[in-house]
Protein backbone atom coordinates (compact mmCIF):
# COMPACT_ATOMS: atom_id res chain seq x y z
CA UNK A 1 0.00 0.00 0.00
CA UNK A 2 1.80 3.08 -1.30
CA UNK A 3 0.47 5.70 1.08
CA UNK A 4 2.35 8.86 1.87
CA UNK A 5 3.64 9.53 5.38
CA UNK A 6 0.96 12.21 5.84
CA UNK A 7 -1.79 9.77 4.80
CA UNK A 8 -0.49 7.10 7.20
CA UNK A 9 -0.38 9.52 10.11
CA UNK A 10 -3.84 10.85 9.20
CA UNK A 11 -5.30 7.32 9.13
CA UNK A 12 -3.77 6.49 12.51
CA UNK A 13 -5.15 9.71 14.01
CA UNK A 14 -8.62 9.01 12.57
CA UNK A 15 -8.62 5.49 14.02
CA UNK A 16 -7.60 6.80 17.43
CA UNK A 17 -10.21 9.57 17.19
CA UNK A 18 -12.98 7.09 16.28
CA UNK A 19 -12.09 4.83 19.20
CA UNK A 20 -11.99 7.81 21.55
CA UNK A 21 -15.35 8.97 20.19
CA UNK A 22 -16.86 5.50 20.70
CA UNK A 23 -15.68 5.38 24.31
CA UNK A 24 -17.06 8.90 24.88
CA UNK A 25 -20.46 8.00 23.38
CA UNK A 26 -20.65 4.91 25.56
CA UNK A 27 -19.94 6.97 28.67
CA UNK A 28 -22.48 9.62 27.62
CA UNK A 29 -25.21 7.00 27.08
CA UNK A 30 -24.61 5.53 30.54
CA UNK A 31 -24.55 8.96 32.14
CA UNK A 32 -27.88 9.79 30.47
CA UNK A 33 -29.31 6.51 31.73
CA UNK A 34 -28.10 7.25 35.27
CA UNK A 35 -29.56 10.75 35.07
CA UNK A 36 -32.90 9.31 33.93
CA UNK A 37 -33.06 6.93 36.88
CA UNK A 38 -32.06 9.67 39.33
CA UNK A 39 -34.66 12.00 37.80
CA UNK A 40 -37.30 9.27 38.17
CA UNK A 41 -36.38 8.79 41.85
CA UNK A 42 -36.51 12.52 42.56
CA UNK A 43 -39.62 13.41 40.53
CA UNK A 44 -41.69 10.25 41.08
CA UNK A 45 -40.66 8.06 44.00
CA UNK A 46 -39.54 10.89 46.28
CA UNK A 47 -42.65 12.91 45.41
CA UNK A 48 -44.89 9.92 46.17
CA UNK A 49 -43.09 9.44 49.51
CA UNK A 50 -43.70 13.08 50.36
CA UNK A 51 -47.34 12.86 49.26
CA UNK A 52 -47.87 9.73 51.38
CA UNK A 53 -46.76 11.66 54.44
CA UNK A 54 -49.12 14.51 53.56
CA UNK A 55 -51.96 12.02 53.00
CA UNK A 56 -51.41 10.64 56.50
CA UNK A 57 -51.50 14.11 58.04
CA UNK A 58 -54.60 15.18 56.12
CA UNK A 59 -56.35 11.89 56.93
CA UNK A 60 -55.71 12.48 60.64
CA UNK A 61 -57.09 16.02 60.29
CA UNK A 62 -60.09 14.70 58.41
CA UNK A 63 -60.95 12.02 61.03
CA UNK A 64 -60.32 14.44 63.89
CA UNK A 65 -62.69 17.07 62.47
CA UNK A 66 -65.47 14.54 61.72
CA UNK A 67 -65.30 13.12 65.24
CA UNK A 68 -65.46 16.58 66.83
CA UNK A 69 -68.36 17.49 64.55
CA UNK A 70 -70.48 14.55 65.73
CA UNK A 71 -69.65 15.34 69.36
CA UNK A 72 -70.10 19.13 69.25
CA UNK A 73 -72.45 19.36 66.20
CA UNK A 74 -70.50 22.43 64.99
CA UNK A 75 -70.95 23.14 61.28
CA UNK A 76 -67.51 24.79 61.07
CA UNK A 77 -65.92 21.51 62.05
CA UNK A 78 -67.85 19.79 59.26
CA UNK A 79 -66.59 22.40 56.82
CA UNK A 80 -63.06 21.72 58.04
CA UNK A 81 -63.73 18.04 57.43
CA UNK A 82 -64.91 18.74 53.90
CA UNK A 83 -61.81 20.86 53.20
CA UNK A 84 -59.54 18.08 54.46
CA UNK A 85 -61.50 15.59 52.35
CA UNK A 86 -60.97 17.73 49.21
CA UNK A 87 -57.26 18.09 49.99
CA UNK A 88 -56.95 14.32 50.49
CA UNK A 89 -58.59 13.59 47.13
CA UNK A 90 -56.39 16.20 45.41
CA UNK A 91 -53.20 14.72 46.89
CA UNK A 92 -54.42 11.23 45.97
CA UNK A 93 -54.91 12.26 42.33
CA UNK A 94 -51.50 13.97 42.32
CA UNK A 95 -49.83 10.81 43.65
CA UNK A 96 -51.68 8.70 41.06
CA UNK A 97 -50.34 10.97 38.29
CA UNK A 98 -46.72 11.00 39.51
CA UNK A 99 -46.16 7.34 40.32
CA UNK A 100 -44.86 4.98 37.63
CA UNK A 101 -45.22 1.83 39.74
CA UNK A 102 -48.21 -0.38 39.02
CA UNK A 103 -48.06 -1.69 42.58
CA UNK A 104 -48.36 1.80 44.06
CA UNK A 105 -51.14 2.68 41.59
CA UNK A 106 -53.05 -0.38 42.77
CA UNK A 107 -52.59 0.67 46.43
CA UNK A 108 -53.70 4.23 45.61
CA UNK A 109 -56.79 2.85 43.91
CA UNK A 110 -57.55 0.84 47.06
CA UNK A 111 -57.00 3.97 49.19
CA UNK A 112 -59.43 5.86 46.96
CA UNK A 113 -62.11 3.17 47.45
CA UNK A 114 -61.62 2.94 51.20
CA UNK A 115 -61.61 6.73 51.50
CA UNK A 116 -64.88 6.83 49.58
CA UNK A 117 -66.34 4.22 51.98
CA UNK A 118 -65.17 6.32 54.95
CA UNK A 119 -66.80 9.45 53.50
CA UNK A 120 -70.02 7.56 52.76
CA UNK A 121 -70.23 6.47 56.42
CA UNK A 122 -69.74 10.09 57.51
CA UNK A 123 -72.49 11.30 55.12
CA UNK A 124 -74.96 8.62 56.27
CA UNK A 125 -74.30 9.38 59.93
CA UNK A 126 -74.69 13.14 59.27
CA UNK A 127 -78.12 12.45 57.69
CA UNK A 128 -79.14 10.54 60.77
CA UNK A 129 -78.07 13.45 62.97
CA UNK A 130 -79.86 16.06 60.83
CA UNK A 131 -83.08 14.02 60.86
CA UNK A 132 -82.72 13.49 64.63
CA UNK A 133 -83.10 9.77 64.25
CA UNK A 134 -81.94 7.19 66.70
CA UNK A 135 -78.96 5.20 65.44
CA UNK A 136 -76.06 3.15 66.80
CA UNK A 137 -73.25 5.67 67.22
CA UNK A 138 -70.90 2.95 68.39
CA UNK A 139 -71.37 0.93 65.21
CA UNK A 140 -70.65 3.96 63.03
CA UNK A 141 -67.65 4.85 65.15
CA UNK A 142 -66.26 1.32 64.83
CA UNK A 143 -66.83 1.20 61.07
CA UNK A 144 -65.21 4.60 60.54
CA UNK A 145 -62.29 3.60 62.74
CA UNK A 146 -61.82 0.39 60.73
CA UNK A 147 -61.91 2.38 57.49
CA UNK A 148 -59.46 4.99 58.82
CA UNK A 149 -57.09 2.31 60.16
CA UNK A 150 -57.16 0.51 56.82
CA UNK A 151 -56.45 3.80 55.06
CA UNK A 152 -53.49 4.44 57.34
CA UNK A 153 -52.18 0.91 56.65
CA UNK A 154 -52.57 1.39 52.90
CA UNK A 155 -50.74 4.75 53.07
CA UNK A 156 -47.94 3.00 54.98
CA UNK A 157 -47.87 0.42 52.18
CA UNK A 158 -47.48 3.25 49.69
CA UNK A 159 -44.51 4.57 51.65
CA UNK A 160 -42.93 1.10 51.90
CA UNK A 161 -43.50 0.40 48.20
CA UNK A 162 -41.97 3.76 47.29
CA UNK A 163 -38.96 3.09 49.50
CA UNK A 164 -38.57 -0.36 47.93
CA UNK A 165 -38.76 1.19 44.46
CA UNK A 166 -36.07 3.72 45.39
CA UNK A 167 -33.88 0.96 46.83
CA UNK A 168 -34.44 -1.26 43.79
CA UNK A 169 -33.51 1.59 41.44
CA UNK A 170 -30.41 2.39 43.50
CA UNK A 171 -29.41 -1.30 43.44
CA UNK A 172 -30.01 -1.38 39.69
CA UNK A 173 -27.87 1.75 39.35
CA UNK A 174 -25.13 0.07 41.38
CA UNK A 175 -25.24 -3.05 39.18
CA UNK A 176 -25.28 -0.94 36.02
CA UNK A 177 -22.44 1.16 37.42
CA UNK A 178 -20.33 -1.94 38.11
CA UNK A 179 -21.13 -3.31 34.66
CA UNK A 180 -20.36 0.06 33.09
CA UNK A 181 -17.01 0.15 34.90
CA UNK A 182 -16.15 -3.34 33.67
CA UNK A 183 -17.24 -2.58 30.11
CA UNK A 184 -15.47 0.77 30.22
CA UNK A 185 -12.25 -0.86 31.40
CA UNK A 186 -12.53 -3.47 28.65
CA UNK A 187 -13.29 -0.85 26.01
CA UNK A 188 -10.49 1.39 27.28
CA UNK A 189 -7.98 -1.49 27.28
CA UNK A 190 -9.13 -2.55 23.82
CA UNK A 191 -8.89 1.03 22.58
CA UNK A 192 -5.43 1.44 24.10
CA UNK A 193 -4.24 -1.89 22.69
CA UNK A 194 -5.71 -1.11 19.26
CA UNK A 195 -4.28 2.39 19.34
CA UNK A 196 -0.89 1.04 20.39
CA UNK A 197 -0.93 -1.58 17.64
CA UNK A 198 -1.99 0.99 15.03
CA UNK A 199 0.67 3.41 16.25
CA UNK A 200 3.32 0.69 16.20
CA UNK A 201 2.32 -0.48 12.72
CA UNK A 202 2.24 3.04 11.30
CA UNK A 203 5.48 3.95 13.07
CA UNK A 204 7.14 0.74 11.89
CA UNK A 205 6.14 1.40 8.27
CA UNK A 206 7.88 4.76 8.58
CA UNK A 207 10.85 3.96 10.83
CA UNK A 208 11.76 0.62 9.18
CA UNK A 209 12.69 2.19 5.83
CA UNK A 210 14.41 5.05 7.67
CA UNK A 211 16.46 2.51 9.64
CA UNK A 212 17.32 0.76 6.37
CA UNK A 213 18.50 4.08 4.95
CA UNK A 214 20.52 4.78 8.10
CA UNK A 215 22.14 1.33 7.92
CA UNK A 216 22.87 1.88 4.24
CA UNK A 217 24.55 5.23 4.93
CA UNK A 218 26.77 3.47 7.49
CA UNK A 219 27.69 0.89 4.85
CA UNK A 220 28.48 3.69 2.41
CA UNK A 221 30.71 5.33 5.04
CA UNK A 222 32.56 1.99 5.33
CA UNK A 223 33.12 1.85 1.57
CA UNK A 224 30.26 -0.46 0.51
CA UNK A 225 28.78 1.21 -2.56
CA UNK A 226 26.34 -1.55 -3.61
CA UNK A 227 23.06 0.09 -4.70
CA UNK A 228 20.89 -2.62 -3.12
CA UNK A 229 18.46 -0.46 -1.10
CA UNK A 230 14.96 -1.75 -1.96
CA UNK A 231 12.17 0.40 -0.45
CA UNK A 232 8.79 0.69 -2.19
CA UNK A 233 6.76 2.56 0.40
CA UNK A 234 6.14 5.27 1.60
CA UNK A 235 6.60 7.03 -1.75
CA UNK A 236 8.65 9.90 -0.30
CA UNK A 237 11.13 7.54 1.34
CA UNK A 238 11.10 5.31 -1.75
CA UNK A 239 12.23 8.30 -3.81
CA UNK A 240 14.97 8.97 -1.25
CA UNK A 241 16.07 5.31 -1.45
CA UNK A 242 16.20 5.55 -5.24
CA UNK A 243 18.36 8.67 -4.97
CA UNK A 244 20.71 6.85 -2.55
CA UNK A 245 20.98 3.89 -4.95
CA UNK A 246 21.83 6.27 -7.77
CA UNK A 247 24.45 7.89 -5.57
CA UNK A 248 25.87 4.44 -4.69
CA UNK A 249 26.18 3.55 -8.40
CA UNK A 250 28.01 6.81 -9.03
CA UNK A 251 30.29 6.26 -6.03
CA UNK A 252 30.96 2.69 -7.15
CA UNK A 253 31.94 3.95 -10.59
CA UNK A 254 34.27 6.53 -9.02
CA UNK A 255 35.74 3.89 -6.67
CA UNK A 256 36.28 1.51 -9.58
CA UNK A 257 37.97 4.28 -11.55
CA UNK A 258 40.15 5.08 -8.56
CA UNK A 259 41.08 1.42 -8.05
CA UNK A 260 41.86 0.99 -11.72
CA UNK A 261 43.95 4.12 -11.63
CA UNK A 262 45.96 2.97 -8.63
CA UNK A 263 46.39 -0.51 -10.12
CA UNK A 264 47.53 0.93 -13.43
CA UNK A 265 49.86 3.45 -11.83
CA UNK A 266 51.24 0.84 -9.44
CA UNK A 267 51.93 -1.49 -12.33
CA UNK A 268 53.59 1.30 -14.30
CA UNK A 269 55.68 2.34 -11.26
CA UNK A 270 56.90 -1.13 -10.43
CA UNK A 271 59.33 -1.47 -13.39
CA UNK A 272 61.14 1.91 -12.98
CA UNK A 273 61.30 1.43 -9.22
CA UNK A 274 62.83 -2.00 -9.68
CA UNK A 275 65.38 -0.48 -12.05
CA UNK A 276 66.23 2.28 -9.55
CA UNK A 277 66.61 -0.29 -6.76
CA UNK A 278 68.82 -2.53 -8.88
CA UNK A 279 70.96 0.41 -10.00
CA UNK A 280 71.53 1.73 -6.48
CA UNK A 281 72.36 -1.80 -5.28
CA UNK A 282 74.96 -2.16 -8.03
CA UNK A 283 76.53 1.21 -7.21
CA UNK A 284 76.65 0.28 -3.50
CA UNK A 285 78.36 -2.98 -4.48
CA UNK A 286 81.11 -0.96 -6.19
CA UNK A 287 80.27 -1.77 -9.80
CA UNK A 288 80.96 1.83 -10.82
CA UNK A 289 84.08 2.10 -8.77
CA UNK A 290 84.89 3.37 -5.32
CA UNK A 291 82.68 6.20 -3.98
CA UNK A 292 83.09 8.58 -1.09
CA UNK A 293 81.26 7.70 2.14
CA UNK A 294 78.84 10.60 1.70
CA UNK A 295 77.69 9.31 -1.70
CA UNK A 296 77.27 5.81 -0.24
CA UNK A 297 74.98 7.22 2.47
CA UNK A 298 72.90 9.01 -0.16
CA UNK A 299 72.63 5.84 -2.24
CA UNK A 300 71.62 3.86 0.87
CA UNK A 301 68.79 6.32 1.50
CA UNK A 302 67.70 6.03 -2.14
CA UNK A 303 67.80 2.23 -1.86
CA UNK A 304 65.69 2.23 1.34
CA UNK A 305 63.11 4.61 -0.12
CA UNK A 306 62.98 2.51 -3.30
CA UNK A 307 62.22 -0.58 -1.19
CA UNK A 308 59.49 1.34 0.67
CA UNK A 309 57.91 2.51 -2.58
CA UNK A 310 58.10 -0.99 -4.07
CA UNK A 311 56.35 -2.42 -0.97
CA UNK A 312 53.66 0.26 -1.20
CA UNK A 313 53.15 -0.41 -4.91
CA UNK A 314 52.88 -4.15 -4.21
CA UNK A 315 50.33 -3.44 -1.48
CA UNK A 316 48.28 -1.31 -3.87
CA UNK A 317 48.32 -4.03 -6.52
CA UNK A 318 47.39 -6.73 -3.99
CA UNK A 319 44.50 -4.66 -2.61
CA UNK A 320 43.23 -3.87 -6.12
CA UNK A 321 43.25 -7.59 -7.00
CA UNK A 322 41.51 -8.50 -3.72
CA UNK A 323 38.75 -5.94 -4.25
CA UNK A 324 38.31 -7.09 -7.85
CA UNK A 325 38.10 -10.75 -6.74
CA UNK A 326 41.12 -11.63 -8.86
CA UNK A 327 43.48 -12.56 -6.05
CA UNK A 328 44.34 -16.25 -5.93
CA UNK A 329 44.29 -18.06 -2.56
CA UNK A 330 45.65 -21.51 -1.84
CA UNK A 331 43.55 -22.87 1.03
CA UNK A 332 44.67 -25.86 3.09
CA UNK A 333 44.47 -27.03 6.73
CA UNK A 334 46.96 -24.87 8.62
CA UNK A 335 48.21 -24.76 12.21
CA UNK A 336 47.35 -21.21 13.42
CA UNK A 337 49.45 -21.45 16.58
CA UNK A 338 52.52 -22.21 14.47
CA UNK A 339 51.82 -19.24 12.20
CA UNK A 340 51.55 -16.90 15.18
CA UNK A 341 54.78 -18.21 16.69
CA UNK A 342 56.51 -17.78 13.32
CA UNK A 343 55.23 -14.18 13.21
CA UNK A 344 56.45 -13.47 16.75
CA UNK A 345 59.91 -14.85 15.91
CA UNK A 346 60.10 -12.56 12.86
CA UNK A 347 58.98 -9.48 14.80
CA UNK A 348 61.00 -10.19 17.97
CA UNK A 349 63.80 -7.73 17.09
CA UNK A 350 61.29 -4.86 16.77
CA UNK A 351 59.77 -5.69 20.17
CA UNK A 352 63.19 -6.03 21.82
CA UNK A 353 64.29 -2.67 20.42
CA UNK A 354 61.36 -1.01 22.27
CA UNK A 355 61.65 -3.34 25.29
CA UNK A 356 58.06 -4.53 24.77
CA UNK A 357 57.13 -7.76 26.48
CA UNK A 358 54.99 -10.09 24.36
CA UNK A 359 52.96 -12.72 26.26
CA UNK A 360 51.80 -15.59 24.05
CA UNK A 361 48.95 -17.41 25.80
CA UNK A 362 47.99 -19.36 22.69
CA UNK A 363 48.44 -23.11 23.12
CA UNK A 364 47.77 -25.86 20.64
CA UNK A 365 44.76 -25.26 18.41
CA UNK A 366 42.92 -27.33 15.79
CA UNK A 367 43.86 -26.46 12.21
CA UNK A 368 42.05 -23.74 10.25
CA UNK A 369 41.34 -23.55 6.54
CA UNK A 370 43.72 -20.86 5.34
CA UNK A 371 46.24 -19.63 2.80
CA UNK A 372 49.41 -19.84 4.89
CA UNK A 373 51.22 -16.87 3.34
CA UNK A 374 48.21 -14.55 3.44
CA UNK A 375 47.31 -15.38 7.05
CA UNK A 376 50.97 -14.84 7.95
CA UNK A 377 50.68 -11.46 6.28
CA UNK A 378 47.54 -10.66 8.31
CA UNK A 379 49.09 -11.73 11.64
CA UNK A 380 52.31 -9.89 10.81
CA UNK A 381 50.34 -6.72 10.11
CA UNK A 382 48.19 -6.90 13.26
CA UNK A 383 51.03 -7.77 15.64
CA UNK A 384 53.38 -5.33 13.86
CA UNK A 385 50.84 -2.53 14.38
CA UNK A 386 50.58 -3.45 18.06
CA UNK A 387 54.36 -3.12 18.39
CA UNK A 388 54.39 0.10 16.36
CA UNK A 389 51.73 1.84 18.43
CA UNK A 390 52.84 0.56 21.86
CA UNK A 391 55.32 2.81 23.69
CA UNK A 392 58.63 1.58 25.14
CA UNK A 393 58.39 -0.90 28.02
CA UNK A 394 54.81 -1.71 27.00
CA UNK A 395 53.05 -5.06 26.92
CA UNK A 396 51.28 -7.15 24.27
CA UNK A 397 49.20 -10.23 25.05
CA UNK A 398 47.93 -12.86 22.60
CA UNK A 399 44.94 -15.11 23.36
CA UNK A 400 42.80 -17.61 21.46
CA UNK A 401 39.66 -19.69 21.99
CA UNK A 402 37.28 -21.90 20.00
CA UNK A 403 33.56 -21.10 19.57
CA UNK A 404 30.89 -21.95 16.97
CA UNK A 405 33.30 -23.77 14.68
CA UNK A 406 35.71 -20.85 14.54
CA UNK A 407 39.08 -20.07 16.09
CA UNK A 408 39.12 -16.57 17.55
CA UNK A 409 42.41 -14.73 18.16
CA UNK A 410 42.90 -11.59 20.24
CA UNK A 411 45.92 -9.26 20.16
CA UNK A 412 45.78 -6.84 23.09
CA UNK A 413 48.30 -4.04 23.52
CA UNK A 414 48.92 -1.25 26.01
CA UNK A 415 49.45 1.31 23.29
CA UNK A 416 48.00 4.73 22.53
CA UNK A 417 44.55 3.37 21.69
CA UNK A 418 41.92 4.49 19.19
CA UNK A 419 38.99 6.84 19.80
CA UNK A 420 35.46 5.40 19.54
CA UNK A 421 34.69 7.69 16.59
CA UNK A 422 37.67 6.32 14.61
CA UNK A 423 37.09 2.60 15.19
CA UNK A 424 34.83 2.30 12.13
CA UNK A 425 37.43 3.93 9.86
CA UNK A 426 40.55 1.94 10.69
CA UNK A 427 39.79 -0.83 8.16
CA UNK A 428 39.22 1.59 5.25
CA UNK A 429 41.96 1.93 2.65
CA UNK A 430 44.13 5.05 2.83
CA UNK A 431 42.75 5.72 6.32
CA UNK A 432 45.42 5.91 9.01
CA UNK A 433 43.97 6.94 12.35
CA UNK A 434 46.80 8.16 14.61
CA UNK A 435 45.97 10.02 17.85
CA UNK A 436 47.95 13.06 18.88
CA UNK A 437 50.04 10.86 21.18
CA UNK A 438 51.16 8.81 18.16
CA UNK A 439 53.98 11.22 17.42
CA UNK A 440 55.74 10.69 14.08
CA UNK A 441 54.39 7.17 13.38
CA UNK A 442 53.97 6.83 9.62
CA UNK A 443 52.14 4.38 7.39
CA UNK A 444 50.31 3.97 4.10
CA UNK A 445 46.85 3.28 5.46
CA UNK A 446 46.63 0.05 3.44
CA UNK A 447 47.69 -2.58 5.98
CA UNK A 448 44.41 -3.07 7.85
CA UNK A 449 42.38 -2.76 4.62
CA UNK A 450 44.43 -5.65 3.16
CA UNK A 451 44.06 -7.66 6.38
CA UNK A 452 40.27 -7.19 6.24
CA UNK A 453 40.15 -8.38 2.61
CA UNK A 454 42.24 -11.45 3.52
CA UNK A 455 40.12 -12.38 6.53
CA UNK A 456 36.84 -11.90 4.64
CA UNK A 457 38.16 -14.06 1.78
CA UNK A 458 38.80 -16.80 4.40
CA UNK A 459 35.19 -16.61 5.64
CA UNK A 460 36.25 -14.98 8.90
CA UNK A 461 35.74 -11.67 10.68
CA UNK A 462 37.97 -8.92 12.04
CA UNK A 463 37.04 -6.20 14.50
CA UNK A 464 38.60 -4.11 17.24
CA UNK A 465 37.84 -2.57 20.60
CA UNK A 466 39.83 0.24 22.11
CA UNK A 467 40.02 2.93 24.72
CA UNK A 468 42.06 5.96 23.83
CA UNK A 469 45.21 6.17 25.95
CA UNK A 470 44.81 2.64 27.37
CA UNK A 471 45.39 0.36 24.39
CA UNK A 472 43.51 -1.64 21.79
CA UNK A 473 42.44 -5.23 21.18
CA UNK A 474 42.14 -6.65 17.65
CA UNK A 475 40.09 -9.81 17.10
CA UNK A 476 40.32 -12.23 14.17
CA UNK A 477 38.06 -15.26 13.72
CA UNK A 478 38.82 -18.02 11.18
CA UNK A 479 36.76 -21.12 10.35
CA UNK A 480 38.17 -24.43 11.55
CA UNK A 481 39.21 -26.98 8.96
CA UNK A 482 36.57 -29.64 8.29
Amino acid sequence: MRLSIFARLLISYLILFCMLGGVSLYFISHINRFNGVIHSIMMNDTAVLELSGQLSDILLSETRNERKYFVLNDEQLFLNYLEAKADFNSLLNDAMAKTTSQQIKHILYTVSIRHHDFNRLVEVERQQVRLARQYSTEWYADEKKKAADELIDQIKNIRQASEQNVLAKIMALSVQGDRAVQVSVMITLFALATGLIVALVITATITRPLNQIRAKTKEISRGNFQGDLLINSPPTIAELAGAINTMCHKLQEVDTMKTDFFAHMSHELRTPLASIKEGTSMLLDGVGGEMPEKQQRILSIINQESNRLINQVNSLLDLAKMEAGMFKYRFSPTDPAGLIQHTLDALAPLAEAKKISIVNNIGSLPPVTADRERILQAFRNIIGNAIKFTPNNGRIELRADIADGQARFAVEDSGIGISRADLDRIFLKFEQVIPAKGGNIKGTGLGLAIVKQIIIAHGGKIWATSQEGKGSTFYISLPLAA
